[in-house]
């Protein structure tokens, strides 16, 4: 083993306390995890803005009323000079079932602050889960829809429905009257100022069941395109 100087031994010696620094550095910045400037919006901050959110109705205090729910949340498109000052901010719609009414609110994630919130008009965000399970329980808690189901189901497979949750696919969408005005003139004309789904009905074996409901979720009701059932 070669001999090393004094002055050697030293050069060695802040070199692995340099490698030891670096690597504190390093560990530091790896579990530092804190969302800060232009990071993405975090789950925690999300969530917040979301419980910060305001629905229709200005006398309701802080927060979601009963009626309201919220549709999505994401990272507000900030000013440059905005950005620059690391701004965390957050877009929150909530609609409000009470009313029918779409709301946006510019939510401060790092303050608690809510700094903007107006009605947003003729706009029908797609539908969250939650709605997409209210409409299958409306429709599929329907007698008589129920029965017209099981009978479209039939002359699609040539077997009888025993289990919706197991024989059947059902993909729920956000509807408007605009977009079918034969399905509007069966009674789905208050969509797109009420909230409504239309499902898509396939069996579980991908043949195509030929009914498209339509699910008035604001006032809780089934429409078809053959005709209404309260």
């Amino acid at each position: 083993m070669p001999h090393l100087t004094r002055r050697a031994w030293l050069a060695v010696g802040f070199a692995i306390a340099g490698l030891a620094a670096l690597s504190v550095t390093i560990a530091g910045a790896q579990t530092d995890d804190t969302p800060r400037g232009t990071d993405p919006l975090s789950a925690d901050e999300l969530t917040a803005a979301g419980d910060l959110a305001q629905g229709s109705n200005p006398g309701e205090a802080a927060g979601l009323g009963d009626d309201d729910v919220v549709l999505l949340v994401e990272r507000h498109e900030e000013a440059k000079a905005d950005e620059d000052e690391g701004l965390r901010r957050a877009d929150v719609y909530v609609y409000s079932y009470d009313d029918d009414v779409l709301t946006w609110t510019v939510v401060d994630a790092a303050t608690g602050q809510v700094d903007q919130s107006q009605v947003v008009p003729d706009t029908q965000l797609p539908l969250i889960q939650e709605e997409e399970d209210r409409a299958l329980e409306i429709a599929l808690d329907d007698p008589e829809f129920a029965q017209l189901l099981a009978t479209r189901y039939r002359q699609a497979t040539g077997r009888d429905l025993a289990d919706p949750a197991t024989d059947l696919d059902i993909q729920p969408i956000v509807f408007r009257s605009d977009a079918n005005p034969r399905a509007a003139a069966a009674g789905a004309g208050d969509c797109g100022e009420h909230r409504c789904a239309q499902l898509m009905i396939q069996s579980t074996d991908d043949l195509l069941v030929n009914l498209l409901p339509v699910i008035d979720l604001s006032s809780g009701q089934v429409l078809t395109e053959t005709g209404f059932f309260s």
